[in-house]
């Protein structure tokens, strides 16, 4: 069952990773992107893993989610202001540049074990909060702590993006009242 359960999760992350990416509309996008995350929460349960998989789930299907959704609404963007379809050509450029990547890494990735290749023993600690802590805080607390610098990076960068030229600051910004427009 746990196999089927993975096969199935994986398929579900692959769909929902294809579809963030090809949505037009940014809210859609973020719905197909919280559906690929619930899916590698559901990978991580196949793992054996349920600490990782709430995790994931709480944060990435929760947190960050909010925090994309928040951005996406502050920007507010409009049909007018998202720029031109890219033409077909550019589509199919980026497609075959995409297929062409990932067969260079399977090529690479099926080259480097073969036969040989054992799965790596995990002990009964791993997807424990102890393993997981340990994990992150010793050997990746330098990538921890630069992916939180880039989140605020880019939280501050929507933040620029998405005031006004003419408004130099929020203290002139007018709420508006139900059935009348916002003047800034």
């Amino acid at each position: 069952m746990p196999t089927l359960l993975i096969i199935l999760a994986g398929l579900l992350v692959v769909g929902a990773g294809l579809l963030t990416v090809t949505q037009r509309n940014p809210v859609r996008a973020a719905l197909c992107m919280l559906v690929a995350l619930a899916g590698v929460g559901a990978l991580m349960l196949g793992l054996r893993s349920p600490f990782l998989a709430a995790m994931q789930v709480l944060l990435y299907g929760g947190a960050i989610m909010v925090l994309f959704t928040f951005v996406i609404m502050l920007l507010t963007l409009r049909e007018d202001e998202m720029g031109p379809e890219p033409s077909d050509g550019s589509k199919l450029g980026a497609a075959f540049m995409s297929l062409l990547t990932l067969s260079v890494l399977w090529f690479g990735i099926s080259r480097r074990g073969g036969a040989s290749y054992e799965a790596p023993r995990l002990g009964e600690e791993f997807g424990s909060a102890q393993h997981f802590s340990t994990f992150l805080y010793t050997d990746y607390v330098v990538a921890f702590e630069l992916v939180t610098v880039l989140v605020l990076a880019a939280v501050a960068g929507v933040i620029v993006l998405g005031r006004s030229a003419h408004r130099t600051s929020l203290e002139q910004t007018k709420i508006a009242g139900p059935g009348e427009e916002a003047h800034s």
